[in-house]
């Protein structure tokens, strides 16, 4: 593959002349910036390699050999020798959290998983001292089971401490948390209080509460903590944005929006500095998440509009279907391939309500993303769907599964034949190894859904990683087991295939003339790398719409 591609590479000429003959070359009008002696790796697969490329303001005017049109270069127009570095598009990360990393990243109390009991507590303490009381709750994570005598997370080891300091902290999925007495006293819970739909309140051998609270549980406390102010929103949602230019990333879909966000973004987009363009997905029916009634959605909805810019899209919903497939508590909702049945105490939706939202927000011209973390909510999503095309005649958008960790046989190819996006996430593959869910799974199966021809895009779940980085990712998807891709593949999933996710692959997603001039500088060029190389690879330069939002240092 590489012999290929260097072959590819160094075929300028025709490149350059086959640039002459079209129409969008035009020379009427010099270019801001020509970028020459690059390695260019274009995501286009009628040219998949070229030496340099032009700016005009926000988009490429020319892609091709070193040998730039003259009329391009102008007395104002800048050059930059890219010195042999790898150039690709810019990074599309199609499941993110803004508002939630940033806030959990600055304002939270933040627990390394690496942290011993004794740590967690010494950190705790260092955070309690920050506030102005002893009553203001301390809100943090991400902890782990296995941080805990015997894996097993209580309350007590932090009643012992915290008295009457209330305290959240969020467990490694994000789907859970561990609380301490007194948040569960505020809260009104005790040992009569029974669970609620699609949740648990954690119980030991002897009926006691250990302070676990599983999914729909978390909103018995959720619900009554001191949620993010104005400030702090913009702030974390502006540091997350910075952060994602580190890593390349100039394009997201945002999987936990609601008003707040919206508002945020709305305000950078029209002050100029929203420096990436983003697809907010309006959470639908997730208290645990947005603490939104279904109305105070539906209102939201019905003036989205509002918020909509040139690079914000409100036109996006995200629905929960079912858990999580980690340990110690999986609340995937799988599939029994024998009785051709989906294990629907776990799914939060009857088959009935999802077909009437999905048809509903086809109707609406809104694109949805179901978290579907089992195969069973796979199978669930897709007849969904399956559902609005059928009722809906000019149902042609392209909903999504998100993170697609498990899928029964038959249904990956109702996933291609439904047109429908596979979004596989978060990128931590190599972390989580090659199977999920009790008892284990394959999991991630890039090879079958590539061979299916389905449209795969790749996300990180930020914050669930500590950080927006799909270099790992990257590498991941190339040391699957017999469920491997190529690398191409993989960079096609984290580039066109998200500007694909958005509706915007006429604009996004490749170094192509016409489209935006979004793209990164790297330092090695990784087709020439083996996989654990990949995954260090970092960007030297973020560039979007032609102007440059990071720089390495």
């Amino acid at each position: 593959m590489n012999k290929i591609i260097k072959l590819q590479f160094w075929a300028p000429c025709a490149l350059f002349f086959a640039c002459l003959l079209a129409a969008s070359c035009s020379v009427e009008d010099p270019a801001d910036h020509v970028f020459i002696n690059g390695r260019v790796y274009t995501g286009n697969s009628s040219q998949p390699w070229a030496q340099a490329f032009a700016v005009r303001g926000k988009e490429l005017v020319y892609v091709g050999g070193n040998e730039v049109p003259e009329g391009l270069v102008g007395d104002q127009t800048r050059r930059t020798d890219l010195e042999g570095r790898m150039v690709m598009s810019g990074i599309h990360d199609a499941h993110t959290h803004l508002l939630l990393a940033g806030w959990l990243q600055n304002y939270s109390c933040k627990l390394p998983g690496k942290f011993s009991v004794e740590q967690l507590i010494a950190r705790l303490k260092a955070c309690q001292a920050r506030n102005e009381s002893e009553s203001d709750w301390i809100i943090g994570g991400l902890i782990f089971a296995n941080q805990f005598p015997d894996g097993k997370p209580n309350r007590s080891l932090l009643d012992e401490h915290f008295p009457e300091t209330p305290i959240f902290l969020h467990e490694g999925s994000l789907h859970h948390a561990l609380v301490n007495s007194k948040a569960l006293a505020i809260a009104g819970i005790d040992k009569s209080t029974r669970n609620p739909l699609g949740g648990e309140i954690v119980r030991d051998e002897n009926g006691e509460l250990t302070g676990e609270l599983v999914e729909m549980a978390t909103t018995f406390v959720s619900r009554i903590m001191p949620e993010p102010t104005a400030a702090e929103s913009a702030a974390a949602i502006e540091w997350a944005v910075r952060k994602n230019a580190e890593y390349g990333i100039t394009s997201v879909q945002d999987a936990t929006g609601e008003l707040k966000m919206l508002r945020v973004l709305s305000d950078m987009d029209k002050a100029g500095s929203l420096t990436m363009d983003v697809a907010v997905h309006v959470m639908w029916e997730a208290p645990k998440f947005n603490n939104m009634s279904t109305d105070a959605v539906n209102d939201l909805l019905a003036e989205r509009e509002k918020y909509a810019s040139a690079h914000v899209n409100p036109n996006n919903i995200k629905m929960w279907i079912d858990g999580s497939p980690t340990p110690p508590y999986f609340t995937q909702a799988d599939y029994d391939i024998e009785t051709d049945t989906p294990e629907w105490d776990r799914v939060l939706f009857s088959q009935e309500d999802l077909n009437d939202y999905v048809a509903r927000f086809d109707r609406m011209q809104m694109r949805v993303k179901m978290h579907v973390a089992g195969a069973g909510a796979t199978n669930v999503a897709l007849n969904a769907i399956e559902y609005a095309r059928s009722v809906n005649d000019q149902s042609r958008l392209r909903h999504e599964l998100a993170h697609t960790n498990l899928v029964a046989p038959n249904d990956i190819s109702r996933i291609h034949d439904l047109n429908v996006i596979a979004e596989m996430s978060p990128a931590v593959w190599h972390l989580y190894g090659k199977k999920l869910g009790d008892p284990p799974q394959d999991a991630w199966e890039f090879k079958k859904m590539l061979d299916a021809d389905v449209v795969m895009t790749v996300g990180t779940d930020w914050a669930v990683t500590e950080d927006p980085n799909l270099f790992p990712g990257l590498a991941g998807m190339m040391t699957h087991g017999e469920n491997s891709i190529d690398l191409a593949s993989a960079l096609q999933a984290v580039t066109l295939n998200g500007a694909v996710a958005m509706g915007r692959e006429d604009d996004l997603g490749s170094i192509e003339v016409g489209k935006h001039a979004n793209f990164i500088v790297l330092d090695r060029l990784i087709f020439e790398l083996p996989p654990e190389e990949v995954a260090e690879t970092k960007v030297l330069k973020t560039f979007f719409e032609g102007e440059l939002i990071y720089s390495a240092k």
